[in-house]
């Protein structure tokens, strides 16, 4: 029996396509994808990022800001595959040709202590959305060289980070205990809900795209460990750097 997921099209020519968001002064070519909207909004506070438009309301709404030269957009694509991806092709349609996603992850891995940070090198696709850019496959690989640059960048901004293997899921509460532990023997050191989504969007559309993730809540002790994740300088650090000039 195959299922639709493996009924994979290579050709460009759907039904609905992306169209280009109006924003002021024109979509930035490079665009960070940031989870983190108090981060987003303590930058816009300060007047680092301004808002130059939104998402529509159907897809909730989300601010569009850029930083006050225009070079870099931001705005958080929202959480999951689908939605995350559906935010991500409209700024592709709108010009952008280089991203960076930056979020947070439960860890699956003791070594992935509270607070570390990796660069993506490859997700397990255990999610949906990433079977409609790329042919059925287990893992999606990233450009190992963007890996190296956006690793050596975080350290001249002084935030060290390794690269890792990440589980993404569309299921969160799914995370069953027998799945954890498959995911961990596989080399799995987090799990999150979009890094495979959105680096198969990039690679379909030729986009240059890293993830970086930083280390939340906890799923391999005896019961999930919150850690108190989203209270996290973390968060506001990684934007900093991912907007400085260094990371472009």
């Amino acid at each position: 029996m195959t299922i639709p997921l493996e009924e994979f099209d290579d050709s460009d020519d759907s039904v609905l396509r992306p169209r280009p968001i109006a924003v002021d002064g024109g979509f930035p070519d490079t665009a960070v994808l940031c989870f983190f909207r108090e981060a987003i909004e303590e930058l816009r506070e300060q007047g680092r990022l301004v808002q130059i438009g939104k998402f529509s309301d159907e897809i909730g709404g989300a601010g569009i800001f850029a930083t006050p030269d225009h070079r870099v957009a931001v705005f958080h694509p929202g959480v999951g595959g689908p939605l995350s991806a559906h935010c991500l092709e409209q700024a592709i349609a709108s010009g952008v040709r280089s991203v960076l996603a930056i979020g947070g992850a439960g860890a699956l891995a003791e070594e992935f202590s509270r607070d570390d940070v990796i660069v993506v090198e490859s997700a397990v696709r255990d999610e949906g959305t990433s079977f409609h850019y790329l042919p059925p496959g287990r893992r999606v690989d990233f450009d190992p060289n963007e890996v190296q640059r956006i690793v050596r960048a975080l350290g001249e901004h002084g935030i060290s980070a390794r690269v890792g293997v990440t589980w993404t899921t569309d299921a969160d509460f799914r995370e069953t205990r027998a799945r954890v532990e498959r995911r961990r023997a596989e080399g799995c050191a987090a799990v999150e809900m979009e890094a495979a989504s959105l680096a198969a969007v990039c690679q379909f559309r030729g986009v240059r795209f890293a993830h970086v993730l930083y280390s939340g809540d906890a799923l391999h002790g005896e019961s999930w460990s919150e850690r108190a994740w989203t209270m996290s300088s973390r968060r506001s650090q990684l934007l900093e750097a991912a907007i400085a000039p260094r990371m472009q």
